[in-house]
Parts: C-alpha cells; structure tokens; sequence
C-alpha cells in the first residue's frame, strides 16, 4: 500500500488507484492526509475539528466528523482501516505501507547520516529523493493550522535536502552541481549564510571566479538591505579565497 499526500493526495493498493478526485470531498482529502501524516499516534477529534472548520465549529461537528470518516472508511480499501476511539481517529496500515511524507523523512536521514559517514554519492542520492518528495506541493488550498505547520515541516526538509545535496556533490567534486542545489536551497532560505558560502565556494571551485563575486555581493547586498548587517567573517572569508584562486 502506498499513501501520498505530497501533491495530489492518493491511496494506492493491490493495483487500485484511489486518486484525490475519488475521495468523497475536500474534507475528506484533510482527514486522510492527517491521519497518514500522524499515523503513528491518531488525531484527536478536537484537532481534526480545529482544522476543518477552521473560523468556525458547526454545533453538529461531532456528527459531521463522524459521516466524513464513515465516507472515508469506504475509499481507502482493502488493507487499512480507521479506528476510533473515544475522541480520536487512528489510520492502521499494514506493516509493508509507504508513506510518502515518511520516505521523504527517512531519505534526509539517511542522506545527513551518509554525508557525515564521508558517503557523499549516497548522500547526494538520498538528499535528491528527499528533494523531489518534498519539491510537491501539501494540500494546496487549504490553510488551517495543522496544514499549515506541516507545510513548514515540508518546506524546511526540502531546504535541509537541498543544502545536504549541495555539500554532497561539492565532496564529490561536482561543483556545477553543488552550486545549483545551493541555488535551490537559497530559493527557499535567502538568508542562510551557510549556503551562500556554499554557492561562493562551489563556484569557485568550478572555475567560475566571476559567479563567486556575484553570489557574494548578492549575499551582501541582501543583508544590508533587509536586515541591516553585515555578511559574517567566515561568509568574507569564503569570498575573499574564491577571488584569490
């Protein structure tokens, strides 16, 4: 069984495809989506209240609640079920079931564990995956306030992803490379400074002494423009042996 709520949310078993438009409305779309992403501890009913009906609970929410799971009960097969207990919902999967928030996870895992173990092509691999995973859109909208920290959660993976790559092909000695992951890194964070250095170094080391200057006078002007400081010591330092090569 396969369960995607990156993108469009999905339940894939035995071959049978339950894509977003077969679920039985948008609500529903929330619930599975909550249910998979906190599937190792359930929702409670008041969470899945809070974030369904966002400004404002119907006097009969329980009993709404109630009709949306029973709906959802039906769409996602054979193989998982829903349980529930007294003020929450539980989405019980088989042992083999994949989750795509969770392999986006353990990707960045495994991708950070294989960096600091000096692996860096399995950690460029694994950080990639993390990356494509991640690069997919959570419940596009929706704006209550569970979807809305897990999509931060998702957001800063992606960046964790992207910076980890960036150092993993830098390690291989594939500086062009390194220095487009940077790139997509700075997309999601244009203040970290670490990835500037990163972006500097990278190209840098590719040859590039004209690209370095420009990332750095960018990371500069940036800092002085929005926050009114100065790039940090070891962000000129990158910049002043990028030049010196």
């Amino acid at each position: 069984m396969r369960i995607y709520v990156l993108g469009e949310v999905a339940v894939e078993t035995d071959g049978r495809l339950v894509r977003e438009r077969d679920l039985p409305g948008r609500q529903a779309r929330t619930v599975l989506a909550m249910l998979a992403v906190e599937v190792r501890h359930g929702a409670t009913t008041e969470a899945l209240a809070d974030e369904l009906w966002p400004e404002r609970l119907p006097s009969s929410w329980e009993t709404a609640l109630r009709a949306i799971v029973s709906k959802l009960r039906r769409s996602v097969g054979p193989g998982a079920r829903i349980d529930g207990a007294t003020g929450s919902y539980r989405l019980c999967l088989p042992p083999a079931a994949w989750v795509d928030v969770d392999a986006a996870r353990e990707a960045l895992h495994d991708a950070e564990t294989r960096l600091a173990s000096a692996d860096p092509s399995g950690a460029a691999a694994s950080a990639l995956v993390a990356s494509l995973l991640a690069r997919r859109p959570f419940l596009p909208g929706s704006y209550g306030p569970w979807t809305l920290r897990q999509r931060d959660r998702v957001s800063e993976l992606r960046l964790r992803a992207d910076e980890c790559r960036a150092e993993a092909l830098a390690a291989t000695g594939d500086f062009v490379r390194s220095a487009q992951a940077a790139e997509q890194a700075l997309a999601l964070d244009p203040f970290r400074e670490t990835l500037h250095r990163r972006l500097i170094r990278s190209h840098a080391l590719a040859g590039d002494r004209a690209a370095a200057a420009r990332a750095f006078l960018r990371c500069r002007d940036l800092l002085a423009r929005e926050l009114g400081i100065d790039p940090m010591p070891a962000t000129v330092a990158a910049y002043r042996a990028a030049i010196a090569r």
